[in-house]
């Protein structure tokens, strides 16, 4: 159905390098980021009479990307952990200027210490920089649901760190506006 084939064409287009950006954050390794995007728009395609209007498009790809992500970690038992801290190191491009190395360490460590669920929540609210109904979206639930999962992971993630550091707690990951 060439409308079908036009239509993907335009998403793949549209979504592509934001995929493969989510997938680069969180696998530290540009193969196996461009592996996740494969068999996201595999699934996209195969869901295709399930595209949400445009303006939802990209959170939607995101909740696939998640659940493919989640497949590729389980068969390849990668190091969550280790992934996370490289990544956010990445994202930084530079150390933070109140945070020392140990600081950061500490916040990789808690962040890797916390379930899937909690650790996604965060990093789709302050890596991919999404919005509630964004998130909402992107992990099939409502836009309230999405805050209260957001605030629980960022209760989890305080907690953790007051267990683990003497480290004030950092606003750049823990602010509260969504």
């Amino acid at each position: 159905m060439p409308d079908k084939d036009q239509d993907f064409a335009r998403v793949v287009a549209a979504h592509r390098n934001a995929i493969l950006r989510y997938g680069i954050r969180r696998l530290d390794d540009r193969s196996a980021a461009e592996d996740l995007v494969a068999e996201t728009f595999i699934v996209v395609w195969r869901r295709f009479d399930e595209l949400p209007k445009r303006d939802e498009e990209l959170f939607w790809f995101y909740g696939i990307a998640g659940r493919v992500l989640a497949n590729l970690l389980r068969t390849q038992q990668r190091s969550m952990r280790l992934e996370s801290r490289l990544a956010f190191e990445r994202e930084l491009g530079q150390e933070l200027p109140r945070y020392s190395l140990e600081d950061v360490e500490a916040l990789m460590d808690a962040l890797g210490s916390l379930s899937p669920d909690e650790r996604e929540i965060i990093q789709l609210a302050y890596w991919e920089k999404l919005s509630y109904r964004e998130m909402g979206v992107a992990l099939d639930c409502s836009e309230k649901a999405a805050g209260i999962r957001l605030s629980r992971a960022r209760r989890e993630l305080r907690e953790r760190l007051n267990q683990t550091t003497a480290l004030a707690t950092p606003t750049l990951l823990l602010r509260e506006e969504g």
